[in-house]
């Protein structure tokens, strides 16, 4: 009997994430989204120097990696700053608020696994693009995966800002 594949994994991933987002609502969701955006940039700038921090002072088994300690990292500030974060008001749901829920946690989910590809280093990461259709199509639009939310984000607060606006 074969191994599940890292293909496998990563669209159970996916559809649980998404499926998250839809009982989060959208507001929260974006909220999630932000902090990952948030812990994806402050993982990126420090979780090399906090593993070297950690290295030296003994903490951790000498066998710890960069990838183990940047994970770490992501993920605590991930689920800190949802948990903590207010980023956005609540209003009435509409059909076009569903497209937008859905797109904030699919593109979370997807933000999250191309993050954490990202993080691996260079063997591991072509180790698993081989193995995984699905991981190298995510790390191949690495870069969308990163402004897609955003552009989300922008053209949601555009559309709220319309349905909001009273006319006279």
């Amino acid at each position: 009997m074969s191994s599940p594949s890292w293909d496998l994994f990563i669209i159970i991933f996916l559809a649980i994430a998404t499926g998250y987002g839809f009982i989060l609502q959208k507001e929260k969701a974006a909220a999630t989204l932000i902090s990952t955006y948030i812990a994806l940039v402050v993982t990126t700038v420090w979780g090399q120097t906090v593993f070297e921090v950690l290295s030296k002072q003994g903490w951790f088994s000498a066998n710890i990696s960069p990838f183990t300690v940047k994970i770490a990292i992501f993920g605590l500030f991930i689920v800190l700053l949802s948990l903590k974060g207010e980023y956005i008001s609540t209003r009435a749901g509409t059909v076009g608020s569903t497209v937008v829920l859905f797109l904030y946690s699919f593109l979370n989910a997807g933000l999250i696994v191309s993050s954490v590809i990202f993080f691996m280093d260079d063997v591991a990461r072509e180790s698993l693009l081989s193995q995984s259709h699905i991981a190298d199509l995510i790390f191949k639009f690495n870069n969308w995966w990163i402004a897609l939310p955003a552009i989300i984000l922008i053209v949601a607060g555009f559309k709220k800002r319309s349905y909001t606006q009273q006319p006279e």
